[in-house]
């Protein structure tokens, strides 16, 4: 008796044998991949280390290298090369970390043309030099000098001719900067340039104009004085007010001038 072979469908919900899931079909990522990187980088820095720490001395020399070179970055009028490397001659070959900043510094401001010192360190081995040179404004006494702030300043040689001469108690030499340029703004729009300015120490001012009329003003009403003389001098003719040589202010209503060639006359003004 023959059996007939019966064929049952698979269920519903049940997967055929055989069948791969889509999941399996993936690749496989490595799970150790990061940590893996981080590993070598942390051998790599030990190895590093390392080696620095056994040679640390040939480290060291080749980074703190002695300073041999001096870069200057603006113009100097006063101030010349060979001083300054006579004072940076205690500072030169130093390493680039030992050298004193501040020192080089002070050292370079005690210089009298030196005003401000800017100073830089370029490694491996060289300075910046930036040097602020002092300003002459006008010569004070016999050898000294103003900048423009009114501060004295002493250079070695002064031959500075063409500056204007001041001169004052000491103490007074602000006041009397101050007085000079306040006074040359007034008759220099009259032709007249002031060269000179003294206060003595009673307080009576003294002018010199144009290097070669002394104006003596007095302690009072200055320029209630030399308004009245600049009035006096420009209603004149250019040819003969260039032989004064000296005038006196110290009048309550007057002026006496004295000329290349005899005395003019005492003028009265009221």
């Amino acid at each position: 008796m023959m059996q007939e072979a019966v064929y049952l469908p698979p269920r519903s919900g049940m997967r055929a044998s055989g069948r791969i899931s889509s999941s399996s079909a993936q690749p496989l990522k490595p799970r150790n991949g990061k940590s893996g990187r981080m590993a070598l980088v942390i051998i790599l820095l030990l190895s590093i280390g390392i080696l620095l720490i056994q040679n640390i001395d040939q480290v060291y020399g080749f980074v703190n290298r002695p300073i041999t070179k001096v870069r200057i970055e603006n113009q100097w009028h006063h101030i010349n090369d060979e001083d300054v490397s006579k004072m940076l001659v205690d500072y030169m070959g130093s390493g680039f970390f030992n050298i004193d900043v501040k020192g080089v510094k002070q050292v370079l401001e005690k210089h009298p043309w030196v005003m401000r010192a800017s100073i830089k360190k370029l490694w491996p081995d060289s300075l910046s030099l930036e040097l602020t040179e002092q300003v002459a404004i006008a010569r004070w006494g016999q050898s000294q000098l103003l900048n423009q702030k009114g501060e004295i300043f002493h250079p070695r040689f002064v031959q500075l001719t063409a500056l204007p001469a001041l001169n004052g108690p000491e103490g007074t030499q602000i006041q009397v900067m101050e007085q000079f340029q306040a006074i040359n703004r007034l008759m220099f729009p009259a032709g007249m340039k002031l060269t000179g300015l003294t206060l003595s120490t009673r307080g009576s001012w003294a002018l010199s104009v144009n290097n070669e009329m002394e104006i003596a003003v007095g302690r009072t009403n200055v320029f209630e004085k030399l308004h009245r003389f600049i009035d006096f001098y420009t209603a004149q003719p250019s040819i003969q007010t260039a032989d004064y040589r000296s005038v006196d202010l110290r009048y309550d209503n007057g002026i006496a001038i004295k000329k290349v060639q005899g005395d003019f006359p005492g003028v009265a003004i009221r």
